[in-house]
């Protein structure tokens, strides 16, 4: 009866290792579309500017891929904080400052060297600044607060593998305290002669 406990509190133990497991393994994806995000944003503002400055065609052909790639990087990090109800506030004013990130820059997309002081002002523009400022910020703050859920995940999943390695050591050992008591039983209820 004592084996059959520990052995159900030990799976127990790991079914509880497995969820912590599984949301690790969610806080790393959300982390990586957080960095997409982030990167597609830095990348749009850039070629906004490589374009105004010399006219090459190639950075629109970047803009392109590059507001793809961000679309799917938006939508698969809704499809993650939706798991999480607790951030879906932050997570929808970051996303509406993203919003109007991408109708600020998509609307100076195409503006080329002869109208390059046009993007000049709208990038210093102290409105267009803020926003980048929310967004920014708004996706540093997601990141510590996924950080620090996947910092407690990780503590939570080295405390449940000690736990299970002490109870798989205490079911070893009581295995092998039981079986040796069996067995001295069974000398002393039958002795051999010799």
């Amino acid at each position: 009866m004592l084996l059959v406990s520990a052995t159900l509190l030990l799976g127990a133990n790991i079914s509880a290792l497995r969820a912590n497991l599984a949301q690790i393994a969610h806080a790393q994806q959300v982390l990586n579309k957080i960095s997409e995000l982030e990167t597609g944003l830095l990348g749009e503002e850039m070629i906004v500017r490589g374009y105004a400055l010399t006219g090459d065609s190639s950075f629109l052909r970047m803009q392109t891929t590059g507001a793809h790639n961000r679309e799917i990087a938006c939508n698969d990090l809704a499809r993650l904080m939706a798991a999480n109800p607790q951030r879906l506030d932050m997570f929808r004013q970051v996303m509406r400052d993203v919003v109007k990130h991408v109708e600020i820059f998509s609307g100076l997309n195409g503006i080329g060297p002869d109208k390059a002081a046009v993007v000049a002002r709208a990038i210093v523009d102290p409105g267009v600044r803020n926003n980048m400022r929310r967004v920014r910020s708004g996706l540093r703050q997601l990141r510590a607060a996924e950080l620090n859920d996947l910092g407690a995940r990780q503590r939570d999943v080295t405390e449940q593998l000690g736990k299970a390695f002490s109870l798989a050591i205490g079911i070893i050992v009581t295995a092998f305290v039981l079986g040796g008591i069996g067995i001295w039983a069974a000398e002393f209820a039958h002795p051999q002669k010799h």
